[in-house]
């Protein structure tokens, strides 16, 4: 899970080169840049409050909480890092104009959001109406 949701994007516009052009942040409105920063940063505190609640509240899971602790950590440097990082190196003077939705600090979280959904069960209810009437039939 953690390569398809970290490791992927990142090879993907790192080493493929997926930044935006100068003429693309000219023409992409300052609007669109703050949405679509509003998003991963909600994305990212949608992925620390599950993890938090899931792996670190959660008292069936007591054991090896330091480790836990370290691995939030490591999320939160990992978003703040990448937002700092891509900001210096892809902005070119044109700010937050340089994200787009499948910028990595907006496609990690959701990506999160998406396996963790599969694997865990957080969104078993939601498909549940839809999935029964398949397997009834």
């Amino acid at each position: 899970m953690l390569f398809f949701a970290i490791g992927l994007p990142l090879i993907l516009h790192y080493v493929a080169d997926l930044h935006k052009s100068d003429f693309e942040m000219i023409h992409t409105s300052a609007g669109e840049a703050f949405v679509l920063l509003g998003l991963g940063t909600a994305f990212w505190f949608i992925v620390f409050i599950y993890y938090t609640k899931q792996f670190l509240i959660n008292p069936l899971l007591k054991k090896n909480g330091i480790i836990r602790w370290f691995g939030l950590l490591l999320l939160i440097a990992l978003a703040i890092g990448l937002l700092l990082y891509s900001y210096k190196n892809e902005s070119h003077g044109y700010g937050w104009r340089y994200l787009y939705f499948w910028h990595p600090y907006v496609i990690i979280p959701g990506s999160f959001i998406f396996y963790s959904s599969f694997l865990f069960g957080t969104i078993n209810g939601i498909f549940s109406n839809v999935l029964g009437k398949f397997v009834k039939n």
